[in-house]
């Protein structure tokens, strides 16, 4: 028994040729007639659509000859005899429900009746069903021709029309007598099938031709297939986890950093990239503290790979705020082992939770500060105006020296500055509602420069404004409100700028429906730590700034339903970001400062 079976297996190659060759074989066989019923198939339908067409081509060239005028079943048989000229068609005929030939493509058959009652049978199936009837009809000289029957009715759909022009032409009543309301002619067509034939016979003789290379060639190529199908397998195995290892850290929502014993990047995935806001020359081969401030923890997961480390920590990208990450590190080691090969990173940006974690803070924080305002707002005015009106009556009533004048200016300085603050603190605190009408950000603008352009010519500062190609589109907004926004950010940049500086406007336009204003100032830059608490109340870096100049601008700009950001750069100045949504009229009217105008007007800009 051991005999035979080794005895078989030395035939076992040969064995498995001659029966992937028979597989083959079948398999090219199968595929061959497949192929023929399908291309027969297609042939059919392709005949069949050809045929309809041209029966269509005689019932639009009926109807449209009928429409003329002057037109009789000669004219209709004229059509026939062109439309078998064409080298497709072997005859055209049109026949009634009698069976007598009106019109042929052999004009020696008009007249005739049809004796044969399949024939018959066809043109009453034709007539009571209204489909068209597909046949294959053998010619005594052994040719094949595929017969199309259809129901002939140029005026079905324009009879009405016809009744009224029949009246009036000479031979209108002859075609309508032939073409009447319901159908009683049917048109039979037969299309040649020969070049369909020399094609089948030219696909059979290719398939029997590939049926032999390939039961060659498959029978030459199996045994090297058997051969290296081992090393074949383990290779694509290998390739396709390589590939689906790659396509999970590509994928991953979270950036994916490895580093090695010598705590230098090995590997990174592409969000890794955008959360670092670095390119890939910039992070390859980096040492990590270059990167991030994770040396001690990575140390720390070398000597300890069951160790692993949370951590949050942030990044402070140039001219823009921070960045929020949460930083997980495990080592990383080979499976069942307990050596660290290096340190696996994984980030995830949470900037946005922190933002909304601040603005949920800042809201309360508001909240309790309009609470506030309004309560202690008015106590502390009142006695304000009462000290201001004392110390006047004082100045006047008392001969006072030129010191204690002086001092009593002083207080009136001080106590006017501290009603302006409590003014605006109570603006920031409970701002009114925009009165928002359609206005041009640039008229605004153009009034607002010329409000500053005295103070910025003393400061020896050069505003500039660009303006982008075509109309500016309007925005729905409050004309006060963003003339505030506006004064306030050019006092800011002329005060920024210093000497000799520049102040520069400009504008951008995009696609979906907004507006980006954009105000810059070279100078001195703001310092990193600065630029998130730049927009919180009572934050200030002037010696005699209340910190509510643009806590202010930032809640009318919000209030409009836009957004506002702050980019500086040490040695490039500051530049204040304003994206405005851009008005689309929807026919609402909107009111200016003169009366009411309709959606779309622009006033005068008025401070």
């Amino acid at each position: 028994m051991d005999i035979r079976f080794k005895s078989l297996r030395k035939y076992l190659p040969v064995l498995s040729i001659v029966l992937v060759a028979a597989t083959l074989l079948v398999i090219v066989v199968l595929f061959t007639l497949r192929n023929i019923t399908a291309a027969n198939q297609r042939m059919e339908e392709f005949t069949a659509r050809q045929g309809i067409s041209v029966i269509r081509t005689l019932e639009a060239g009926t109807r449209t000859g009928f429409m003329e005028g002057d037109w009789g079943i000669e004219n209709v048989q004229m059509l026939i005899e062109q439309a078998a000229k064409d080298p497709e068609v072997e005859w055209v005929g049109l026949i009634n429900n009698d069976g007598m030939i009106l019109a042929h493509s052999d004009p020696s058959k008009i007249g005739l009746k049809l004796l044969m009652g399949k024939e018959m049978d066809t043109v009453k199936t034709v007539i009571r069903t209204g489909e068209p009837l597909f046949f294959k009809r053998e010619v005594p000289d052994g040719r094949t021709i595929f017969e199309i029957w259809k129901p002939f009715t140029p005026f079905h759909e324009q009879i009405v029309q016809s009744d009224l022009i029949a009246r009036h032409t000479r031979i209108g009543k002859e075609l309508l007598d032939v073409f009447d309301r319901e159908p009683k002619q049917v048109l039979f067509l037969g299309l040649k099938t020969d070049r369909f034939e020399q094609i089948r016979q030219q696909d059979i003789m290719y398939a029997v031709f590939m049926g032999a290379i390939l039961f060659i060639i498959g029978s030459a190529s199996v045994y090297f297939v058997f051969v290296v199908q081992n090393a074949y397998l383990v290779r694509r195995t290998l390739d396709e986890m390589r590939t689906y290892t790659r396509n999970v850290l590509e994928s991953m929502a979270n950036g994916l950093i490895t580093v090695n014993q010598s705590m230098r990047v090995a590997t990174f995935n592409p969000t890794a990239l955008e959360i670092l806001r670095k390119t890939k020359e910039e992070i390859e081969g980096r040492h990590i503290s270059e990167l991030l401030p994770l040396e001690d923890e990575i140390k720390r997961v070398l000597s300890d790979a069951d160790a692993v480390f949370e951590k949050e920590v942030s990044l402070s990208g140039e001219g823009k705020g921070k960045t929020f990450l949460a930083i997980s590190v495990s080592a990383l080691k080979e499976p069942d082992s307990k050596v660290s090969r290096g340190a696996v990173i994984i980030a995830r940006d949470i900037t946005v939770i922190r933002e909304l974690e601040q603005k949920v803070a800042m809201s309360e924080k508001f909240a309790a500060l309009g609470r506030l305002s309004a309560g202690v707002a008015h106590e502390i005015r009142n006695p304000l105006n009462s000290i201001r009106g004392f110390i006047q009556y004082f100045q006047k009533k008392l001969q006072l020296g030129e010191e204690d004048f002086r001092y009593m200016e002083l207080m009136l300085t001080e106590v006017d500055r501290l009603n302006r603050v409590i003014s605006k603190l109570l603006a920031y605190s409970t701002p009114r509602e925009p009165r928002l009408m359609v206005r041009s950000v640039d008229e605004i603008m153009d009034h607002c420069m010329r409000v500053v352009e005295r103070e910025a010519a003393q400061a020896g500062v050069r505003i500039v404004r660009s303006r982008p190609d075509g109309d500016l589109p309007l925005v729905l907004m409050d004309t006060d409100q963003m003339t505030q926004v506006f004064l306030n950010l050019l006092i800011n940049a002329i005060e920024a700028a210093g000497r000799e500086g520049t102040i520069s406007i400009r504008y951008a336009k995009d696609e979906n429906g907004q507006l980006t204003v954009f105000v810059e100032n070279t100078g001195e830059s703001i310092p990193p730590e600065h630029l998130d608490k730049l927009f919180d109340p009572f934050f200030t870096t002037k010696k005699k700034g209340t910190g509510l100049g643009l806590a202010i601008v930032k809640n009318i700009i919000e209030g409009h339903d836009g957004e506002i950001d702050v980019e500086s750069e040490p040695g490039k100045g500051t530049r204040f970001i304003i994206r405005l949504r851009a008005y689309q009229p929807a026919g609402i009217e909107t009111e200016s400062l003169s009366g009411n105008v309709s959606a779309g007007a622009v006033g005068t800009p008025h401070p």
